[in-house]
């Protein structure tokens, strides 16, 4: 019991009997900066011999503070000392450095070769095969959407064209996806400002989407239209409909001097939709 007290106590005596033994030779000054840190030492040590809350720093006056002192900076020491470029919790440190690179405008890439181990078991990856592998027929790449119940079901190709409004692409660029998508036999998804007289021109297959504004199926004051609804749903030219659930609105970035826009969507000429 003696040697554990002894062990337990022993830094906290020294910094004591050191503080003491110097003071009669306070006279020297090489000998202040000594006095001054165990006489700091000392304090806290007595401190921590009288509080409570930790018994840690009271078993071990002193030394017991350098427990708390790495336990406060264990997760710096984690990230820059221990932590692996691939330990992805929640993200890995090479996935955070590609994000500071690209958000600094740096170079990103980095050719010949890679940090991460491409042997380890669970390691997924796509080899070269040693001959071409043969064409299958592209009219097999489809998904039907629709049941039995559905009286119209659609054989959807998994190649289509992501949603573009007319607004952020221009008449010509419209017309020239809707013709892409006739020709390829796809889907030409309107994007949510409706569909204009440029996605019917060439008759291309349509999604509709139907976003938080109605476009396309809206009252004069912006609420939802049914019957328009239903006009537009029974069109032979649009194939899906797409529910978009919620995004805010960003006509700033469309054209409002002329309200042809507008007028596609179904909203009043006296009403900016912002």
């Amino acid at each position: 019991m003696s040697l554990s007290l002894l062990s337990r106590y022993a830094f906290f005596a020294v910094c004591v009997i050191f503080t003491l033994a110097s003071l009669p030779f306070i006279e020297y000054e090489w000998l202040w900066p000594i006095t001054i840190v165990t006489g700091l030492l000392s304090l806290i040590g007595l401190f921590d011999l009288l509080q409570s809350p930790h018994a840690v720093r009271r078993n071990y006056p002193i030394l017991g503070n350098i427990r708390y002192l790495v336990e406060a900076i264990r997760p710096e020491i984690r990230q820059y000392l221990l932590e692996s470029d691939s330990d992805a919790l929640p993200f890995s440190r090479a996935q955070r450095s590609l994000v500071y690179s690209r958000a600094k405008n740096e170079t990103a890439d980095k050719p010949f070769g890679t940090l991460i181990d491409v042997y380890q078991s669970g390691f997924e990856f796509i080899g070269h095969s040693m001959r071409p592998a043969p064409l299958s027929d592209p009219s097999t790449f489809r998904v039907m959407v629709g049941g039995p119940q559905c009286t119209q079901p659609y054989s959807a190709s998994v190649f289509n064209i992501s949603a573009m409004s007319f607004g952020s692409l221009s008449a010509n660029a419209i017309r020239a996806l809707n013709q892409g998508a006739k020709l390829g036999n796809f889907a030409h998804d309107t994007g949510e400002g409706s569909i204009s007289p440029y996605h019917r021109e060439n008759g291309g297959d349509l999604t509709w989407e139907l976003g938080s504004g109605y476009f396309g199926c809206r009252t004069s004051d912006g609420r939802f239209d049914p019957e328009r609804f239903a006009v537009q749903a029974q069109n032979p030219q649009v194939r899906m409909i797409e529910i978009k659930m919620s995004q805010k609105l960003n006509c700033q970035y469309v054209d409002l001097k002329n309200f042809t826009l507008l007028f596609f969507r179904g909203a009043r000429k006296q009403l900016l939709v912002v």
